[in-house]
């Protein structure tokens, strides 16, 4: 069944995903949809990128939105495999201008990544920031507004405890491992993931090259919006890429022992903390048990003022899906409905 309880054809890839874009077509400006199981992929593009008119297809680039956080979550895990780093290092050992609460143990790095450090959702300042600029939110949002709002919460639950998910932990992660290695966080995602990876559309801006691919976003409503601008929080949500490189990137979690960085893709693929009876929380995936099956499935969404995106797979039976919107309306529904299909019909030849 598709996401409308239509029938369909497990054995046909290609069907299965135009399906599922066709099906979703009506509520977004433009969307693509594709998929990979095994050796095969399939994409399937509907709608409009936008004032071009042209329909979307599997090397439009899209704002990722918090998709971006798993690859934020990755270059940890690189980092911890390389023995650089541990998971339980405190954020404050790498930004030391960071206050440490004293009633509290240390917010680690693991913390951060898998949404227990106990911080809110947004860091402080930013819903005041977006009341003066909301089409653009997080505009001019400096590493140190990311310090200063540290100093100005406690965090909610003791470190480790609960799960509460996190952009501000998310740009924490981000910027302090890119103090750790002396670089920029965009700089050392294009050196540690999208550069090893082969991921020559995935970056923070799109370049002058890739202009005439990208896509405008839409609001609900359909209506043109500004990109946002992440700034210093772009490590939780800042990347821009094609549902082609997002299927390279589930690949390489798919087959981790032939790619360059195995360990890290297997690592952050372990769950760490438990959300709620149906939802743990990996180093940046979320894993889901799907209901009516044995499987569990590693999953991720996004948003921007004009975006949304999923991502997910099924590492056992080699699966994967990605489906990418230059609308602000969710694509989950569609995504794991998808996936679903996918995990269900893995035996079908």
């Amino acid at each position: 069944m598709n996401s409308h309880g239509d029938p369909v054809d497990l054995a046909d890839l290609a069907d299965l995903v135009r399906r599922t874009a066709e099906a979703e077509a009506g509520r977004h400006e433009g969307l693509v949809v594709a998929a990979v199981r095994g050796g095969e992929r399939a994409v399937h593009g509907t709608g409009s990128t936008g004032a071009a008119g042209t329909t979307p297809d599997g090397d439009t680039l899209f704002q990722i939105g918090s998709v971006t956080k798993v690859f934020t979550s990755l270059l940890l895990a690189t980092a911890v495999a390389r023995g650089e780093l541990a998971l339980d290092t405190p954020v404050d050992g790498l930004l030391p201008e960071l206050p440490t609460p004293a009633s509290q143990p240390p917010i680690t790095l693991a913390h951060l990544a898998g949404h227990s450090s106990g911080l809110p959702r947004l860091p402080p300042g930013v819903l005041l920031r977006g009341l003066r600029q909301w089409s653009d939110p997080y505009r001019g949002f400096g590493v140190d507004d990311l310090v200063a709002g540290y100093g100005r919460v406690r965090p909610r639950a003791r470190p480790g405890r609960r799960v509460r998910y996190s952009n501000f932990g998310a740009a924490l992660l981000g910027q302090a491992l890119a103090r750790h290695a002396g670089t920029s966080w965009e700089r050392l995602v294009a050196d540690e993931i999208t550069g090893p990876l082969g991921l020559h559309d995935t970056v923070p801006d799109p370049r002058a090259d890739q202009q005439d691919r990208r896509a405008t976003g839409h609001s609900r409503r359909r209506r043109p919006v500004p990109d946002w601008d992440l700034a210093a929080v772009a490590p939780g949500g800042g990347l821009w890429s094609s549902a082609n490189d997002v299927l390279t990137f589930l690949g390489a979690h798919l087959e981790p022992g032939t790619g360059p960085v195995p360990d890290a893709l297997r690592l952050v693929q372990q769950p760490r903390f438990r959300a709620t009876r149906w939802l743990q929380v990996c180093l940046g995936w979320m894993l889901t048990p799907l209901r009516g099956s044995r499987h569990s499935v590693l999953w991720h969404n996004g948003a921007t003022g004009g975006f949304s995106s999923f991502a997910g797979f099924q590492p056992e039976l080699g699966v994967g899906v990605v489906v990418l919107t230059n609308t602000a309306r969710s694509v989950d529904r569609a995504g794991m409905a998808l996936l679903t299909d996918l995990v269900n019909g893995a035996g079908t030849p």
